[in-house]
């Protein structure tokens, strides 16, 4: 049986639905979404393949899926949202919002920007332990810090989230899902039971994904990614607590429509100035987790004129804030088949062959 493919493109974007529906084909995709804008037109809308390992459900148009660390930068803008309404100050200590943190030199801008120093934690915990949000949140406060805030930078992999989401419930006494609930967009942490009913399962490319994720990328990676040791297993991945809790730096579940729609809408989210500070470089230089030079923004990590963000097992979403209306966009790639960015990077190339070409109108249809 042919594998389903549903959604459209908008005329001149052709080349995108054919390498989306290559993926499928050739079985290197089993279940994604991708959606993409450009100059304000949703140009791309695709869904295909199987939202469940018995191949018996079809993808549909809102499935929603886990999308890994492109949670990261909508956790940053629920924080972002409150710092424009003047309830939390950029370079404030985190202590003031989060009295039982222990380290007055850390800012909420270090916290955002993945230079805070608790990338890891110390305790050894279960995967319950870490999907358990006081638990978790106390075991980062407990950690010893991996270096002084402020003087180096390492992707907060799993404590991100719950640091920004101590900042907030301090401030205002919100927590992370309610305020992305207030953006009005396809995005969720925490499922209701409704949303859970469309959630799509997610399996591993691989029998050793799980394993090569966490292991031979350094000591840090390891400590950072393995603390709870199985939090990579499909029965924690597409069980009740991954789904219904709240662990925001790994655990939004979304559609590429809800994600893209994000990214479009976020000049309406934030005031300009803020916006602006917000997508520009706040620290540039060697990531002592990911052992690369990276460029981080407030929650985005940033490359020339694109800015976004990639989640383990191959979701990602991001966009060109280049100010050219000839090529910005904002795309989003969410998938169930946990493995390499290579399908997500396809999409990316083709879309920007599109726009590179004289196919596209400068008035692009919608979808």
């Amino acid at each position: 049986m042919k594998t389903p493919m549903g959604g459209g493109v908008a005329p001149g974007f052709e080349s995108v639905a054919d390498t989306f529906r290559e993926l499928l084909d050739s079985g290197a995709e089993t279940g994604a979404s991708c959606a993409a804008y450009v100059r304000g037109v949703l140009v791309v809308d695709l869904w295909g393949g199987w939202a469940d390992a018995a191949r018996t459900r079809p993808w549909e148009p809102d499935t929603l899926v886990t999308v890994f660390s492109a949670s990261k930068p909508v956790t940053a803008l629920a924080v972002l949202a409150r710092v424009a309404d003047g309830r939390i100050e950029l370079d404030a200590p985190i202590v003031r919002y989060w009295p039982q943190f222990p380290h007055p030199g850390a800012t909420v801008r270090h916290a955002l920007s993945h230079q805070a120093g608790l990338p890891a934690v110390a305790a050894s915990l279960t995967a319950a332990e870490a999907l358990d949000w006081p638990r978790f949140t106390a075991a980062i406060a407990a950690s010893p810090l991996e270096w002084e805030p402020g003087t180096a930078v390492g992707e907060h992999a799993l404590t991100y989230g719950n640091i920004l989401g101590a900042i907030l419930r301090g401030a205002t006494g919100e927590t992370i899902g309610s305020v992305v609930a207030s953006f009005g967009v396809d995005f969720h942490f925490g499922l209701s039971p409704a949303d859970i009913v469309r959630c799509a399962e997610v399996e591993h490319g691989s029998p050793d994904w799980p394993s090569a994720s966490i292991h031979g990328h350094g000591d840090l990676w390891a400590r950072a990614l393995g603390n709870p040791p199985d939090l990579l297993s499909t029965s924690v991945l597409n069980g009740a607590a991954w789904r219904e809790g709240e662990l925001p730096a790994v655990n939004g579940h979304t559609t590429a429509r809800g994600l893209a729609s994000l990214y479009e809408r976020l000049s309406s989210l934030l005031p300009a100035d803020l916006l602006t500070e917000a997508l520009s470089t706040q620290v540039n230089g060697y990531d002592r987790l990911l052992q690369e030079d990276a460029e981080w923004t407030l929650g985005w990590r940033r490359d020339e004129s694109w800015v976004g963000m990639g989640g383990i097992g191959g979701s990602s979403a991001g966009g060109t804030f280049a100010g050219d209306p000839r090529t910005d966009y904002r795309l989003a790639y969410v998938t169930r088949h946990l493995a390499d960015h290579d399908r997500g990077n396809a999409m990316y190339d083709a879309l920007e062959a599109c726009l590179a070409s004289s196919s596209p109108s400068s008035s692009s249809s919608e979808v």
